[in-house]
This record gives C-alpha cells, structure tokens and sequence, in this order.
C-alpha cells in the first residue's frame, strides 16, 4: 500500500504552523510569568538540583567553584561559590540569587547569577539516585562511572572526559538521543514479548500485540524520559517515535522531512527554551541528514546503507558541529566505525550492567580514551554555515548539490 503525505495541502500545512505558533505564545507567557515571579526582588531565595559541580582556577592560582544549577520552575543558570564546599552534584539546594541584573531573553536561554547562602536539603533524587549508585557501583575506575552515567543518565561530564570523547570524535554517541531510544525499544520489545504472547493466547487472542507492546513501552520511556528531566535531544527523538508510530498505523509516510518539520514545531511550541539548546539542533540536523541520504539512497541494500550512512552523517555534520566545538584530531576519522560498533557496545552494556558486571570491559573503553593525538582548532565561520545549509535544504529537492555539499564539509578546514 502506498503510503499517503502528511499534509494534503498547503492549507494544512499554514494550519498546523498557527496551531504551534499560538502554543508557543501561550508557554512563552508562561516562562515569562515564571520570570516575574523568580526576579520580582533583587535578592531572592529558590529551591534548586545541582545539575553539574566543577572546579575553576583563576589566573592568581585561587580555586573556586562553578554550579550549574536548575531551578524549581525550570530555570537553567551557572553560579559560582568561593568556599570550601563538598561536590554538590544531584544534590537539591535552596539558594539565594542575585536576580536584579536578568533579562528575560537571559532567563529563557540560560544566564549567570551571584549567589549566597547555599543550604543543602534533605531530598535527594529518589529513584534516579538509586540508578545511579547501582551503575557506580560496577565500576571502579571514577571515568568509566563518569562515562555510563552520561550514557544512561544523561549525567554532564568532566571537561577532561569531554576532551577525551571529542578527540576520537564520539561524542554524540554519548549524548542519549535516537539510536538509543531505538535500542531501549527493541529490548524492552524483546523482553515483553514472550509474556505477553503467552497471556495472550490464552485469555485474549483478539488483542493487537504489536499496538499493545509498542503503547506499553511508550509509557515506560516517557517515564525515563522524565527521570532524565526532558532532555532537549532525546525528547526529540520521543517525539518522532510517537509520531511514527501514529502514523504509521494510519498508513502514512513516516520517513519524511514532513514528520521532522513537525516534530521541531511541536517540541519548540511546547518547550520555547529548546530555541537555544545546541543538543537539541544537534540532534535536528543529524535526523536532517539521516533523512536526506535515505530520501536519495534508500534503493541501497540494507548492509551498505548501514555503513555509509554512519559515514555520510559524519561528515556532513562537520560545519555544523565546528561552529560551537573547533577541536580535531585525526583520530576523529574514526568515528563513523566507532559509530557502527556503538550498535553492539551499547545493548551490551545494558545486559552487562543488569547482570552486575558492567565492568567487563573497562580496560579497553580506558585505552580507548587514553589514546594520545595531537589537537586541531577549527572554527565555522557563521557565513559559511548559512549557506551550507541553504544548500542541504536545497539537496532534498535537486541530488546533483549533493557534490557542493562533500567538498564544502571539508573546507572548514581551511579556516
């Protein structure tokens, strides 16, 4: 059966953009009334959970410290502290913020605020908190837990963890985003089948188990998803499953920029401060690219597509990550191989984690992340990204501007 557009018209299309529009307004009026309330008094105290705790050193050899902190009403904002404090990670706080100094555009994209008076309280992060000791606790090396509590939980790492995962040029693979909701999805299908085929055959055969499954693991993920706390990239990709699986039982095409151009509509009509989230363009753009090769080469066998693609995202993701991240190395060339062992890594992790033996391969992830490589700085000029992406967005309707693509991905490097 053919599989039927998302929009039939024009008209459809102007329609859902008023829709979104109008939920956009209604959520910025929100977050501004969020705004007025948290700065209506130049000193004010609020509740907070400490997304990331790191230590600066200034020029004069003085160590201080930076937070990274969330607010009760969902504000992101760094502050600094020049005490003697215990790491503050995951912790909930309340705190006193300087607020007099804030801008609305600065509340909505994130902002720094002075602080004082940083009481500790007595909640803790229940069941996430749980998780995360568990995942601690079968690693000894304090990188490999740093590095599976980013790649579950979606925990910040260290500047020097990020050096390492950027010099070999993985990491997207450590930001939770598709790929692994995919693989969460295909396990948690795995292990609900069986019991559910057996319940099933005998006390309800009439019942679509595909439907069934697929609504139950939904659930589950969004609670994961709010555990996480909504992270801008794998909200993304909840979203297009959502979606996909919507539309597909209604037979329409689910592989479409259509279905993306929706999904970035719905997401920013419902969180507006995903406008300045670069994880949540990230993930928008390498979708783009996924989509634009499978538009073009989707005839390929399925071995081949599996290969190429990796490498096809790679490099055209190039200009847009070099415009906020310069750092290269050749050992970044890498990548699109590590990309495809990823697929096994990944679900293998899980079991090994689920089994207590997360550990297993610890030795070769930290030679892994040792490897020495001398370092390049690159940087996108911001003109030369306009039309870049004015050319990707016309490669989905004339393939031949695919050939400017390739040769302009690798001219970054000549800045």
């Amino acid at each position: 059966m053919q599989k039927l557009p998302l929009f039939k018209n024009k008209k459809e299309i102007l329609f859902f953009i008023f829709v979104t529009a109008f939920l956009f307004l209604i959520h910025i009026y929100i977050r501004y009334d969020s705004y007025k309330n948290f700065t209506h008094k130049k000193f004010s105290y609020t509740g907070a959970i400490v997304l990331s705790h790191y230590q600066k050193q200034k020029s004069s050899g003085k160590i201080y410290h930076v937070l990274k902190l969330k607010s009760d009403d969902g504000a992101v904002f760094y502050t600094t502290n020049h005490e003697d404090i215990i790491n503050l990670a995951d912790r909930h706080i309340t705190v006193g913020v300087i607020t007099d100094k804030i801008s609305f555009w600065s509340y909505l994209k994130g902002f720094y605020a002075p602080s004082f008076d940083i009481r500790i309280d007595e909640k803790r992060g229940g069941f996430k908190e749980i998780v995360s000791n568990f995942i601690a606790s079968n690693h000894k090396s304090d990188i490999t837990k740093e590095l599976f509590l980013a790649l579950f939980l979606a925990k910040p790492i260290s500047k020097e963890l990020r050096a390492d995962v950027s010099k070999l040029g993985i990491s997207h693979l450590i930001a939770i985003s598709g790929f692994h909701l995919g693989v969460l999805f295909a396990l948690f299908y795995f292990l609900l089948d069986y019991p559910y085929s057996f319940f099933q055959n005998r006390y309800f055969p009439y019942r679509n188990k595909h439907f069934d499954l697929t609504m139950t693991i939904l659930a589950i993920l969004f609670l994961y998803m709010y555990m996480l706390d909504f992270i801008p990239s794998l909200l993304r990709s909840f979203v297009m499953l959502f979606y996909g699986f919507f539309l597909f039982h209604r037979h329409f095409k689910i592989v479409s920029f259509e279905v993306l151009f929706v999904t970035v509509l719905t997401i920013l009509a419902l969180f507006p401060n995903f406008l300045f989230s670069i994880g949540f363009w990230f993930s928008v753009c390498g979708v783009f690219y996924i989509y634009l090769f499978l538009h073009h080469f989707s005839h390929l066998k399925k071995w081949l597509i599996v290969i190429y693609l990796n490498i096809w995202v790679y490099i055209l993701m190039i200009p847009i990550v070099h415009l906020f991240f310069g750092v290269f190395s050749f050992h970044q060339l890498y990548s699109p191989i590590l990309s495809i062992l990823f697929s096994v890594f990944y679900p293998l992790e899980i079991l090994l984690h689920l089994i207590g033996r997360g550990d297993l391969l610890d030795s070769y992830i930290l030679t892994l992340l040792n490897q020495k490589a001398e370092i390049f700085y690159f940087k996108t000029p911001l003109w030369y990204l306009v039309i870049y992406l004015a050319l990707s967005i016309g490669a989905i309707y004339k393939k031949r501007i695919l050939w400017f693509l390739f040769p302009m991905s690798a001219g970054v490097y000549l800045f």
